[in-house]
């Protein structure tokens, strides 16, 4: 029979897990609002008359913030969260893409959601491993699961060095690496756009040799490879480069979570043409709505420039918030282009055009305009892991 001071201590700590569980989702709504980005996966539970915390976390602040309310409160606890990245990992935090496309899920299964993709040679943070995938970070923040042969451990120094060399990166749509200087020769790998690669010392007849992450040689052709840091230092935004670059995906399939030219989804689309143009844009388009700077369309269509992204979605009411669910680019005189459901493909916003489709102007959340303004995307030639 359970005594009147057992019943005490028993509920006292019941009441302290809730209590622990209240501060946990409020620092994580107030300080880790976007579990994409980062990861604050904390859980409470009682054990032997105190607080046990489990779980896992990038965000060493939001842990502290936690610790110092309950030593406020004077509640105690274990803390047995994990914080990322993981020791085991030693000093390889870092990676580079391997592959072409590397496939990004949302949990560490080939049957999970497709959550975003990685292009050959993209840097990456790793934070954990898990039953032969990595949970990784991108340049763009969004976290997930890959592979691990997907990706090539690296040491901040070796990150350093990979910095430094002579990089080049493919501007063209598809191209193969072969293995000798020789197009009927066997292919190492396939390459898109976006890939960066190593230039080494061999080169022959109109063929550069290069180096992949993961230590496999090749050659590429000549034409569409260009110096990395040439086209960095380059890369000014132009709204004619990037519309000419946008119809020329004109009619590719749409894929769920794709951000590669062999397929893409609409904010995949989106970032694809900014990454070429200089920029990191966020994943998702309930991202992207927050980078750049809010443009006032007039009538309809007539304060958008070139290059303008158009964000869709649902409207605000008085039960639900809006939320950005699509995006597509703006071409000029009413024409947009985005990646539907089915393809990518081009609309007007002019009820006059055959392009025209009433439902996107019904549900036109945003204009935004990202380039050369406060609050536009990172620059790539600003991104640490890049430059």
């Amino acid at each position: 029979m359970l005594t009147a001071g057992m019943l005490t201590s028993c509920g006292k700590a019941k009441q302290e897990v809730e209590t622990v569980r209240f501060l946990i989702d409020s620092i994580q709504s107030q300080m880790v609002p976007d579990s994409r980005v980062a990861v604050f996966s904390v859980r409470a539970a009682e054990s032997e008359g105190q607080i046990l915390l489990t779980g896992k976390s990038t965000e060493p602040a939001a842990i502290d913030e936690l610790t110092r309310h309950l030593g406020q409160q004077g509640i105690h606890y274990t803390d047995s969260i994990i914080r990322l990245p993981e020791k085991e990992l030693g000093n390889q935090l870092f990676g580079l893409v391997t592959i072409s496309v590397a496939n990004i899920r949302s949990n560490p299964a080939q049957s999970a959601e497709l959550a975003t993709q990685a292009i050959l040679g993209t840097p990456v943070r790793i934070l954990e491993t898990d039953n032969g995938y990595f949970l990784i970070q991108t340049p763009d923040n969004y976290i997930s699961h890959v592979e691990t042969g997907a990706i090539a451990p690296r040491t901040k120094e070796e990150m350093d060095l990979w910095r430094g060399s002579d990089r080049i990166i493919f501007t063209g749509d598809y191209s193969l690496i072969y293995s000798e200087p020789d197009e009927n020769s066997v292919p190492v790998s396939d390459v898109v756009m976006g890939s960066i690669l190593v230039r080494n010392q061999s080169a022959s007849h109109g063929f550069t040799g290069v180096d992949l992450p993961d230590g496999r040689k090749g050659f590429v052709t000549d034409n569409q490879w260009k110096s990395f840091r040439e086209w960095l230092n380059d890369n000014q935004f132009d709204p004619t480069e990037i519309a000419h670059l946008a119809r020329k995906f004109t009619g590719r399939p749409y894929l769920w979570g794709g951000t590669s030219a062999k397929g893409m989804d609409c904010s995949g689309y989106t970032k694809t043409l900014y990454f070429m143009s200089g920029f990191i844009l966020s994943r998702d388009a309930s991202q992207q709505v927050n980078q750049g700077i809010e443009i006032d369309a007039g009538q309809v269509w007539k304060g958008l420039q070139t290059g303008d992204l158009l964000f869709f979605g649902r409207k605000a009411t008085a039960e639900k918030s809006e939320r950005a669910t699509h995006v597509g680019m703006y071409l000029g005189d009413s024409w947009f282009i985005h990646s539907t459901p089915s393809m990518i493909r081009i609309n007007s916003l002019d009820s006059t055009r055959p392009g025209f489709r009433k439902y996107y102007l019904e549900i036109m959340l945003h204009v935004k305009r990202m380039a050369g303004v406060q609050n536009e995307p990172v620059r790539i030639i600003n991104h640490p892991w890049y430059n």
